[in-house]
């Protein structure tokens, strides 16, 4: 008989992260119980809920999903109330969130420290607990101390819908070589470093960018566009998950994030898997993170953080090059198959498993 296991919290179905999780989990034959909590509302408002599921919900494991750090803390202690066993997807912590990602706290003020004291009490008290990257770990010790060197890391992978094989591109907005950045434009996505690597670029005509989605810096990066006077980007809305995949294959350059920013040394953002999945070549800001799975100048074009100049000559180089950039992209796509996949991804959980 199956082990049960019961994905709990706000999440969304298609967001890779648990998707991932859930499919890859299934594949070692654990059947997956999901039970999502309603998205949008307060934690307050989520507490009960919660605890009305994790009461009603048979399983023999109990996950709370990613971003779910407010209830992290309700999380532990219902499970320690019900004597259930739980593990916390902690991908960003509440510090990191207000910090890096919303930009909405400054480093010394209240808020910021009462969120770390969140962060350490849940990486203190969560009996499983791990995030992405052994970077990202590495980071929650300067949040939580010494208690953080027990958290796991957990790669992010990537589904099999961006599994070269099985995706068919969509059609080509244009001709020449279309180099494109997908996203939700937080901060240390750097989309700002692409706009001045496309006005270096601007002369040649061969070269398009195209920029697909929307989010936190989208106005910030729009005004910039206009004010650089750039006539080789466009800006595309987000579609459907579903339906990214068949757009990106369409590129012939992917791009990954470029802020100087803390976060970018950390993570390995769901682009940077899913662009190589796809066979396309890649290229991403060094970091500490993306060099624990990826080998520069083989799976992936590295630039230094921040420098546009540096992008566009990595641009410059791959266009330049048919051979070079189908070599990196197959290089990557057999990588990813061989190492990230959602069966894969899952081996790190099975240990801490019932």
């Amino acid at each position: 008989m199956s082990k049960r296991i019961a994905f709990i919290g706000a999440f969304s179905f298609d967001y890779p992260r648990n998707q991932i999780l859930r499919v890859g989990l299934a594949e070692h034959g654990y059947e997956i119980i999901s039970a999502p909590l309603p998205r949008g509302k307060s934690t307050l408002r989520s507490v009960l809920p919660l605890w009305q599921t994790m009461r009603r919900t048979s399983a023999d494991f109990y996950l709370l999903a990613e971003f779910n750090a407010h209830l992290a803390p309700f999380a532990i202690l219902m499970s320690k109330l019900l004597g259930r066993r739980l593990g916390i997807d902690y991908l960003v912590g509440l510090y990191d969130t207000y910090l890096h990602d919303r930009v909405t706290v400054s480093a010394q003020s209240l808020s910021a420290r009462r969120y770390r004291l969140m962060d350490r009490w849940t990486i203190q008290h969560a009996s499983l607990i791990f995030t992405d990257t052994q970077a990202h770990a590495n980071f929650f010790e300067t949040v939580a101390g010494e208690s953080a060197k027990r958290m796991g890391a957990v790669p992010v992978g990537v589904y099999d819908a961006w599994w070269s094989p099985k995706v068919q591109p969509a059609g080509r907005p244009h001709d020449g070589l279309l180099i494109q950045f997908f996203g939700k434009y937080l901060p240390f996505h750097g989309v700002d470093v692409i706009l001045e690597a496309a006005k270096r670029l601007e002369s040649d005509a061969h070269l398009r960018f195209e920029l697909i989605g929307r989010g936190q810096t989208f106005e910030a990066i729009q005004a910039r566009a206009a004010q650089l006077g750039l006539s080789n980007v466009t800006f595309a809305a987000p579609v459907p998950a579903s339906e990214l995949p068949s757009l990106v294959a369409r590129a012939d350059i992917c791009l990954g994030v470029f802020a100087a920013h803390p976060k970018t040394d950390y993570v390995v953002p769901n682009k940077v898997f899913q662009c190589m999945a796809l066979g396309k070549p890649l290229i991403t800001a060094q970091s500490k993170a993306v060099a624990a799975h990826f080998q520069a100048g083989e799976h992936f074009i590295a630039v230094q953080q921040g420098d546009p100049e540096a992008l566009a000559a990595a641009i410059c180089t791959l266009a330049e090059s048919p051979e070079l950039r189908a070599k990196v992209g197959q290089a990557a796509a057999q990588h990813i198959h061989q190492h990230f996949t959602p069966a894969r991804v899952a081996e790190w959980l099975l240990p801490h498993l019932p």
